[in-house]
């Protein structure tokens, strides 16, 4: 039986977070490894300091030591033993021990400990989880399997190894698939193979389109999700070691956060002054469109050589906007970070004329404690034990490179 969702409103909740708070600044890194990288998705720091990194548009995983600048690839490409596809995401499990998400061979694949590949698994083969009734907002969007993706691509796993993922942007009607503006936040325990949904994050305008062609039974339907809408406003969410879902919530900017029993904690509305959007941010989005990599899954079934996966991690084609928002949401809802210690990070949106990339800091109970700034051309990737900080530091030609900051 699933536990009502509970609402617990802080006294401040209603009340803006003054803007000036304490501001930390990362000016000069500890470390930075020498070999560029085309694309990190993910890093994951192990107990001895070293690092496993996963480079999507490279298909490599390599494991780095930035104290001594070396680095040892971990497994290969492939379909067999050991092997991945197309690594895309990087989870912590527990022992030390990680997960590779691996799409097109549509599986996942453990790293032990000393950076050896181990066994692959599935995930999503059981049914998705029905809401209760009542507890799916309209206009919801659905869990659904997604052709042996199980329920796609994870978001976050907590210190016991359950993963979280997104549900998807639309929903089953009378006629087929139609967009939806709430999706689903998901929890799937390994162990039991537990299936349930924590909480709703709201949807930018256009975040999916469904194409209809043909007839009788030569039917085609294009499912699209994301990319339509420059800005996108929407929710971010991540996950805390302990499995409270930390959701920052773009119409007022404040964070829920949603204990593992999904009783939902309100955090104070955080004030900020919205960035309009004019013509220098319109090419800023042109130009990061154009050099954000994507992600393409093509499967071909029957054939001489049987079902067939083919993966390309080029860029999409660049669409210009039909449309744009009069002012950027208040974050980047692909910039939210849970650290061990509990903290969240939340980076802020800024003009096209600003360089520096500034984060909000809040401690693990919603409340804004702070800002971090961080040298120009960079971002967060991850954290690791005792505060410290890792970043990308973009060059002219697009490459990146792994620094280490101490926090």
């Amino acid at each position: 039986m699933r536990t009502p969702c509970v609402i617990a409103l802080l006294a401040s909740a209603a009340l803006p977070v003054a803007a000036q708070q304490p501001t930390r600044t990362l000016a000069k890194p500890l470390a930075e490894y020498g070999e560029p990288f085309s694309q990190i998705a993910a890093i994951r720091e192990l107990k001895d300091g070293r690092l496993l990194v996963v480079d999507s548009r490279d298909k490599l995983v390599q494991l780095v030591n930035l104290t001594a600048n070396s680095a040892t690839k971990v497994g290969r490409e492939g379909s067999g033993p050991g092997e991945y596809g197309l690594p895309t995401q990087l989870f912590a499990l527990p022992g030390d021990s990680s997960v590779i998400f691996d799409p097109l061979n549509q599986r996942y694949l453990m790293v032990h400990p000393d950076g050896k590949p181990g066994a692959s698994f599935r995930v999503g083969d059981e049914p998705p989880p029905r809401p209760q009734q009542g507890q799916r907002p309209e206009g919801g969007g659905q869990v659904m399997r997604i052709g042996g993706l199980g329920f796609g691509m994870p978001r976050a796993s907590d210190a016991r190894g359950r993963l979280y993922f997104e549900g998807g942007g639309i929903s089953m009607g009378p006629n087929g698939p139609v967009t939806a503006d709430t999706a689903p936040i998901v929890r799937y325990d390994r162990t039991t193979k537990a299936v349930d949904t924590l909480a709703w994050v709201n949807l930018p305008k256009n975040n999916a389109s469904v194409k209809s062609s043909g007839s009788g039974g030569n039917q085609r339907m294009e499912v699209r999700i994301g990319g339509r809408t420059p800005y996108p406003a929407r929710d971010a969410w991540t996950v805390l070691a302990n499995g409270t879902v930390v959701i920052a919530r773009v119409g007022d900017y404040h964070l829920d956060l949603v204990s593992p029993t999904r009783v939902v904690t309100r955090g104070a509305a955080v004030s900020h002054a919205p960035v309009k959007i004019g013509n220098a941010e319109k090419q800023e989005y042109r130009d990061q469109s154009k050099n954000t990599g994507g992600i393409m899954i093509m499967r071909t079934e029957g054939g001489p050589g049987g079902s067939q996966n083919r993966a390309s991690t080029a860029p999409p084609p660049f669409e210009e906007p039909t449309e744009w928002p009069a002012t950027k949401p208040p974050f980047n809802s692909n910039g939210i970070f849970a650290t061990p210690a509990g903290e969240i990070w939340v980076a802020r949106n800024r003009s096209a004329s600003d360089p520096i990339p500034t984060y909000d800091v809040f401690s693990a109970a919603g409340k804004l404690t702070g800002k971090v700034v961080l040298p120009k051309q960079t971002r967060v990737i991850g954290f690791g034990a005792g505060g410290t900080v890792y970043t990308i530091r973009v060059d002219e030609d697009d490459l990146q490179y792994l620094q280490r900051f101490r926090g």
